[in-house]
């Protein structure tokens, strides 16, 4: 049996599982839903949402649950940090940032008037304060990467990749974390997708 991982390159949620496998050192096989128009996607799982995975036979959908079940059933190199609070503040980060921080991106990369170009920036700075305090002093939220920082990353990361942002100079923690990630994904730079099959 083997996994195909059911993809677009530039979704910040296939990302962000890519990132996952990699570090669980996961093999897998990529199906690139945009060479057929999602037609294989569709024919497989009845929706043409991605990330999508074929575990073994066993259809999953959803980053967070495609997450858990590679947490599962490969527990070496765990996304989650120890302890039940911690694990409980992980899962809440991770799902803050899947279901704000990529409205902010969507509002950010759509903006077709000024007026909306500084409505989106002007969210961002909220969300980047947030996380200017979240990462003060520290390269990872819990004592190494989670599944929290891998989400927050995938979303930031959109901007450099997608919607050809960068983060302003004042919000130097926020870099900072960034180009931590960076490192340890092995990136050269920001403007790159993550497509490592290995950490």
């Amino acid at each position: 049996m083997a996994i195909r991982l059911f993809q677009s390159q530039t979704s910040m949620f296939c990302e962000k599982v890519r990132i996952v496998f990699a570090m669980k050192r996961v093999p897998y096989d990529i199906v690139d839903v945009r060479k057929d128009e999602r037609k294989s996607l569709v024919e497989y799982t009845g929706q043409r949402k991605v990330p999508s995975m074929d575990y073994n036979g066993k259809c999953v959908i959803d980053s967070t649950i495609i997450s858990a079940l590679l947490e599962k059933e490969h527990p070496e190199n765990s996304i989650y940090p120890e302890g039940e609070n911690d694990r409980g503040l992980c899962l809440a980060l991770e799902d803050w940032s899947d279901e704000v921080l990529i409205h902010a991106n969507h509002a950010l990369r759509r903006a077709e008037t000024p007026e909306a170009r500084k409505k989106a920036e002007e969210d961002w700075a909220t969300h980047f304060r947030t996380l200017e305090q979240i990462y003060a002093g520290r390269k990872y939220i819990f004592n190494r990467m989670t599944l929290a920082d891998i989400s927050i990353f995938s979303q930031v990361h959109y901007l450099y990749t997608t919607t050809k942002y960068d983060i302003p100079s004042e919000y130097k923690n926020v870099i900072g974390f960034m180009e931590n990630m960076r490192q340890a994904l092995k990136l050269k730079s920001l403007a790159d997708s993550f497509e490592a099959s290995a950490l």
